[in-house]
């Protein structure tokens, strides 16, 4: 499933939901690609990619999920965005607010497929226990969600005890996979997965699902009521990630605005050295090198009462009064 230029922000697969109060504050990774898009197409790139972000910024808030299609052809953006279900409403906003900081950091003008971006993330310490009941207990667990997410509308969570020793899980299909490709990709997570065993942590991220296993209890028992209350402090902190995530997003096009038009006048004075060479490093140094609206008003807007001739390359004007008298030629664009 691949585009001439798709940039996805499949947001959520690439970082794991994000709590202030809980060890999900953390990246579980940044997928960026080393093609990017032609100087030409870069200004209309951005424009649609922030278009594209703002968008899903919006639906996401209102529904902890959206996509957005931005641009067509060369320039298109395609983006996608949304939260785990068992973070509140405030949490989701707090995550996504943080996400478009770091996807910042994908730019400039990065294209990537969905295609090659699924992938495992594991931990970085063995379970330092029994490995044999670990992978065992994690197996199970994680083929329970697998099972369970199919029946439960793309989502679960659940936790597995056998002789002492805990793992929990969680696996969520994104809202735009069906039902069978939702199983499709489970079973597809839970076949990765078992690279992470025995590692204390293990992640799936997938382009349509998300499955995840630790040793800690990481997701949340939120219900609809706490959202309806929001503590201050939190309202801050959003307050402030989202006036850093605007400045950065503003910071970004106003970089890729300069780099275009510095790099567009460079490349024209590299096309008039060029084509004139030595004739225009004499003309600029002469002291007939005049500029266009002076030669306007020197021949009355190139009236035809000032005309003298018609030639192959344009037409010829007087320049009245002067001392001494010349001539302007005004060239046809061919």
């Amino acid at each position: 499933m691949s585009s001439p230029l798709l940039y996805a922000l499949i947001l959520s697969s690439f970082c794991i939901p994000l709590s202030l109060s809980d060890p999900r504050a953390t990246q579980a990774a940044l997928v960026c690609t080393n093609s990017t898009a032609s100087p030409l197409d870069r200004q209309p790139f951005v424009a649609n990619f922030l278009a594209a972000l703002e968008a899903v910024t919006s639906l996401v808030s209102s529904q902890s999920y959206g996509g957005t299609v931005n641009g067509s052809g060369n320039t298109a953006v395609y983006a996608f965005g949304e939260c785990m279900r068992d973070l509140s409403r405030r949490d989701c906003d707090l995550c996504f607010a943080q996400i478009k900081i770091q996807i910042i950091r994908c730019l400039p003008f990065q294209r990537m497929s969905m295609s090659d971006e699924d992938r495992s993330v594991c931990g970085s310490g063995d379970f330092s226990g029994d490995k044999t009941l670990f992978r065992k207990n994690v197996m199970k667990l994680v083929r329970n969600l697998s099972d369970q997410g199919v029946k439960n509308d793309g989502f679960f969570v659940g936790s597995l005890n056998r002789r002492n020793l805990s793992v929990y899980g969680l696996a969520q299909c994104w809202e735009f996979v069906n039902e069978s490709d939702c199983k499709a990709c489970l079973a597809d997570s839970v076949w990765r997965i078992r690279s992470c065993v025995p590692k204390e942590e293990g992640r799936v991220l997938n382009a349509g699902c998300y499955v995840r296993y630790s040793t800690h209890k990481f997701y949340s028992n939120h219900s609809v009521t706490d959202e309806a209350a929001p503590e201050n402090e939190d309202r801050r902190r959003l307050a402030v990630i989202l006036g850093a995530a605007s400045a950065s997003v503003a910071f970004v096009m106003l970089v890729a605005a300069i780099s275009f038009f510095m790099r567009k006048k460079l490349m024209k004075k590299r096309r008039e050295r060029k084509q004139l060479g030595a004739l225009l490093l004499t003309v600029n140094k002469s002291k007939l090198n005049f500029s266009y609206e002076t030669l306007e008003h020197a021949t009355n807007y190139f009236h035809h009462s000032n005309k003298l001739g018609q030639g192959g390359s344009g037409s010829v004007f007087k320049v009245i009064p002067c001392s001494p008298p010349f001539l302007v030629m005004r060239f046809v664009e061919l």
